[in-house]
């Protein structure tokens, strides 16, 4: 608990505090930074909740949501702390925002993934946290600071979100447990469930369809992929955000390891979400591209041709399979 009580400390001792996350966020880092955010405010902070766009509007449900900010709506530019949830490294904040953290007295960094690149003047950082919503909750209990029903619905649904509605590998007891004080505080598992996966759009439908029609296997059934091009995307009338979840399609397939998604968001951009299920660390695969994230679900975002990338992204995958399979699961 050594690193939260360092962040307690701080966030004590500082009453103008800048809070943001990383870009293309998703639900752990908007609910996390809602989550932190609404104690803070409630406990008498002048706390400014920043993005460098706007959220999803998946997630526009959540409490408080309303009061976050883009950069160019903030009324001062001075603070005594900066908070940074979710983000591996401060470049991905996105903006101008690092450069406004970096004129902060501190800068703290509460995350779970292993990839952090440690920036914070003191770095919570715990991987072997579900998400970092957990850290949240664990730091607001620290510091006494009441746990509100719309509070527990934003780390609520920080938590359901990074564990695939507690599917996935880093699902613990500790997780389990977490969900369940949520719970008792009052976060509202019928909204989070119908915001989240009973709302999809038809346009989101069709991409998918554009994606299976994309669907590929390489020869020995252990890698399986799908490439959404940016034409596919235009013509579907989708944003980034529907690609949500496209992922566990390949993934799921009998006998597949690896899972890949490569979504061109622009002409000559490619973004590249990675998924395992026992064998295959692909954070050090991503990690290879210049990106990074969790044993288990990682990305990296590439450069040039879509048909290239993929061939060029499978090959390597399936060198580090089969490393992985031949040093008995250690990529």
């Amino acid at each position: 608990m050594g690193s939260l009580d360092a962040v307690a400390r701080i966030i004590e001792k500082s009453n103008k505090i800048l809070m943001t996350t990383h870009v293309n966020p998703d639900g752990d880092a908007v609910g996390s930074l809602l989550g932190l955010g609404l104690a803070l405010v409630n406990s008498g902070k002048d706390v400014m909740m920043v993005t460098a766009a706007p959220i999803p509007a998946v997630y526009q449900y959540l409490p408080g949501s309303e009061l976050l900010q883009l950069p160019s709506m903030l009324s001062t530019r001075e603070f005594e702390a900066g908070v940074v949830l979710d983000c591996t490294d401060l470049s991905r904040i996105g903006g101008d925002l690092p450069e406004l953290l970096n004129g902060a007295g501190s800068v703290v960094n509460i995350d779970h993934h292993i990839s952090n690149t440690h920036f914070g003047d003191v770095n919570a950082v715990d991987p072997k946290a579900a998400a970092t919503g957990e850290i949240v909750l664990d730091l607001l209990l620290l510091m006494g600071i009441p746990v509100t029903p719309d509070i527990a619905t934003n780390l609520y649904t920080a938590l359901i979100t990074d564990t695939g509605s507690f599917r996935h590998q880093n699902t613990t007891a500790r997780c389990h447990r977490t969900a369940a004080v949520l719970l008792e505080y009052g976060a509202d598992h019928v909204l989070v469930h119908n915001c989240l996966y009973e709302q999809r759009t038809l346009s989101s439908l069709m991409l998918l369809k554009a994606g299976l029609e994309t669907l590929s296997l390489s020869k020995d059934g252990r890698i399986a992929w799908m490439a959404i091009s940016y034409e596919d995307i235009l013509s579907s009338g989708c944003n980034m955000e529907d690609c949500e979840g496209i992922i566990d399609y390949p993934k799921s397939l009998r006998g597949v390891e690896v899972g890949i998604l490569f979504k061109e968001v622009k002409p000559g951009e490619i973004k590249v979400s990675f998924r395992s299920k026992q064998y295959l660390d692909v954070n050090r695969l991503a990690a290879s591209f210049g990106g990074g994230g969790h044993e288990r679900a990682a990305g990296c975002t590439v450069k040039g041709n879509l048909a290239d990338a993929v061939a060029m992204i499978v090959r390597t995958t399936e060198e580090h399979l089969r490393l992985a399979m031949n040093n008995g699961g250690v990529s």
